[in-house]
């Protein structure tokens, strides 16, 4: 594979067999490289493909702005999603989540919480999305040595909700 364009030294972007231009991820993969040269394909472990101009400009600012552990944590609730509904994700879930944990850890960090209002609801109407945001909790433990407030397991709820084709407008306004 060639690079076409670094993004960070984690990140580029290539073409693949088909001309279809991809983001691929790795730890260092760019490092000491330039546009033009090969890439290993083992290095490689996260693999994007973005529908639409927007999606792709705001991804590559995510991938500067959000350490890859934040992108590689995402990919795995949302693998853990798709498994457990076996329905599809619009493609701008993992920009999502990728951000919003970004954030809600740095905040946790820094000893600010915020409440989620909606929790009992999606407690009680949306428990398979709850319980993998408690899953997704426990995985934050785990890898960031950090705990979550429960709340944060109903935004992940959302946003997976929000993140399926054809949901309920209405709560997803709620949630933006």
């Amino acid at each position: 594979m060639i690079i076409k364009r670094i993004l960070t030294n984690n990140a580029v972007v290539i073409d693949d067999e088909n001309q279809q231009e991809k983001i691929v991820c790795g730890k260092g993969i760019a490092f000491k490289k330039r546009p033009g040269m090969e890439i290993d394909e083992m290095s490689i472990n996260q693999t994007f493909i973005l529908e639409g101009g927007g999606e792709y400009s705001r991804f590559e600012q995510l991938l500067k702005d959000v350490p890859l552990e934040y992108l590689e944590l995402s990919s795995e609730i949302i693998n853990m999603a798709k498994l457990e509904f076996a329905k599809k994700f619009k493609d701008n879930v993992i920009i999502t989540l990728s951000d919003h944990l970004y954030v809600a850890i740095k905040r946790c960090r820094e000893g600010m919480t915020i409440s989620n209002p909606l929790l009992w609801d999606i407690k009680n109407f949306y428990e398979i999305e709850y319980d993998i945001g408690l899953r997704a909790l426990e995985l934050i433990k785990n890898k960031f040595h950090i705990q979550l407030p429960n709340d944060e397991a109903g935004f992940i709820a959302l946003l997976q909700l929000c993140s399926r084709p054809r949901q309920n407008a209405f709560l997803c306004f709620l949630f933006q």
